[in-house]
């Protein structure tokens, strides 16, 4: 996770893109065990919670927002979302922009990493993940939902 925000703050999409996908994989590793620990999973809950929730969510977004006020006509974190999502006209003006390019690669990196499904309805199997952390849990009467949602009901 230190090289992941290391080259955030340097804004290095390509190397970014790499730390995610090693984490992605360390992930899978421990959820896919056919035997794996208490310590194990949480090492998961970490990733995931780290990855998806505080750096796709809070992180991310805070690194390009802070970095808009750098690019002509000082877009807000809105109008640079629908420049890109909505393939604005503007799009190839401000694509000449050697800082906009890398905010652009970057910021399609974070949507397509949160967008990563595998089956389910949660993105990176979190379905499997939350089963088999529950399974292990030391209070089974409490459960452990989405975006860890506690609750005494399945």
């Amino acid at each position: 996770m230190i090289q992941l925000m290391k080259y955030t703050y340097l804004m290095e999409p390509e190397k970014i893109q790499k730390e995610l996908e090693n984490l992605r994989k360390q992930y899978q590793e421990i959820i896919n065990q056919e035997k794996v620990t208490r310590e194990e999973m949480n090492e998961a809950r970490a990733i995931l919670f780290l990855t998806g929730q505080l750096y796709c969510e809070e992180i991310a977004v805070g690194a390009i927002e802070r970095r808009l006020h750098l690019l002509p006509g000082k877009p807000t974190l809105i109008e640079f979302f629908l420049l890109i999502d909505g393939e604005s006209e503007m799009l190839e003006e401000y694509r000449r922009h050697h800082l906009f390019n890398k905010l652009e690669q970057f910021y399609r990196i974070i949507k397509t990493y949160k967008n990563k499904y595998l089956w389910g309805k949660y993105y990176l199997e979190e379905e499997k993940f939350l089963k088999r952390y529950q399974e292990m849990s030391p209070n089974p009467e409490m459960w452990i939902g989405y975006k860890w949602d506690f609750t005494k009901e399945k």
